[in-house]
């Protein structure tokens, strides 16, 4: 992308951020290091976010009326590879790291199953090969790229030198002419005598100036970024990830920290889910079949009650006991808590009475009033 600026034209390309270093390329040191250095520390939160989840290969036991309950398959082959092996890392945690951050620099990440002649999963690799066979490998898409050769970082820091090339005067041009704001034709002249100083300066690094024009350059130092610019460069940062500073110093409210992995980690978890259900576990053993009992999921647990208080927790517990709009089984599944055998009832505050339909709760009421009467 070209423009005209001052009467300089100013290119701006994507892929600024070099994938090997993760460093900002053509800008001045300052900026190079302030960007590349807070990157750094998003790129790190969005991993750790990622690679601490607990991946749980459950069982689903079909009913005929409420939820289906579960029971989880820990020690499973599939457990054992997604949460425990090093998948040819330091650790699962590192994998898993490794598997985010590739997440932010590419388009596509392939994960390759490795099972054995039994069919049980026995590791899962990066695939780092140039021909990728997509039905056999697990297919993650960048929720961080805007297409696929413009990640959300790639425009940020187009945006972000713009914004700085925009609010930064080096100097003064005097020339023969006087400011008019009814036109352009000041402007339209100053361009021009701009743009032939440095038309004749690019042959040997000299200009020359008619005898009425004088250049006066300002003598401060614009070396170092001033505090709005690196305001201005974590700002941007930040919002392209939904993130504020706070989440990176461990100062987020409730709110902000909710905000940020709802819009961030969720999404990127909810695709994880899929695959890797789709790419590890057979079509008879995944689907509802006709006949069969039982069916089998990879769950990450993604529920937003994790970053409630223990307060907010028993208000809500409380507040379902007193008037019911979940069941046992509902609630312990917004919670992230599995269900259970008979907890598709409901707990009214009669002594936490068990009741199974709300027309229990009327009959109640009605006894109640006859007592009375």
């Amino acid at each position: 992308m070209e423009f005209n600026l001052f009467g300089k034209v100013l290119k701006i390309e994507s892929s600024q951020l070099d994938t090997r270093t993760q460093r900002a390329v053509g800008w001045q040191d300052e900026a190079i290091s302030a960007t590349s250095g807070f990157y750094n520390n998003i790129s790190a939160k969005i991993a750790s976010e990622i690679s601490k989840v607990n991946f749980q290969h459950v069982q689903y036991k079909k009913t005929d009326n409420g939820i289906d309950t579960l029971t989880s398959k820990d020690g499973s082959d599939i457990d054992e590879v997604l949460n425990w092996k090093s998948k040819g890392h330091l650790n699962s945690i590192d994998f898993w790291s490794s598997v985010t951050k590739k997440l932010m620099r590419t388009k596509q990440v392939y994960l390759k199953p490795i099972f054995d002649k039994g069919g049980n999963l026995i590791d899962l690799l990066i695939n780092e090969d140039d021909e990728v066979n997509t039905s056999e490998t697990i297919n993650l898409v960048s929720p961080f790229f805007v297409n696929q050769n413009t990640s959300i970082l790639d425009s940020t820091l187009s945006s972000i030198a713009t914004k700085l090339q925009q609010g930064r005067l080096k100097g003064q041009l005097k020339i023969n002419g006087l400011i008019d704001t009814e036109s352009d034709e000041f402007v339209k002249k100053a361009q021009n005598t701009l743009s032939q100083m440095q038309k004749i300066g690019s042959v040997n690094g000299l200009t020359v100036t008619d005898d009425k024009t004088e250049i006066k350059e300002f003598n401060n130092s614009y070396s170092v970024l001033n505090d709005e610019e690196i305001k201005l460069i974590k700002s941007e940062l930040l919002s392209s990830y939904f993130m504020s500073e706070k989440i990176l110093t461990g100062e987020a409210s409730q709110e902000e920290q909710i905000y940020f992995y709802q819009s961030t980690i969720i999404p990127l978890l909810n695709q994880l889910e899929k695959e890797l259900t789709y790419k590890l576990i057979s079509s008879n053993k995944r689907r509802k079949i006709q006949g069969n009992l039982y069916y089998e999921r990879i769950i990450i647990d993604n529920q937003l009650f994790k970053f409630a208080s223990i307060q907010d927790m028993l208000n809500l517990y409380h507040e379902n006991v007193n008037a019911p709009i979940f069941s046992v089984n509902e609630f312990r599944v917004l919670i992230g808590q599995e269900p259970l055998e008979g907890g598709d009832v409901y707990l009214t505050n009669l002594n936490s009475k068990v009741i199974k339909s709300f027309s229990e709760l009327e009959n109640e009421e009605n006894i109640e009033e006859k007592e009375k009467k």
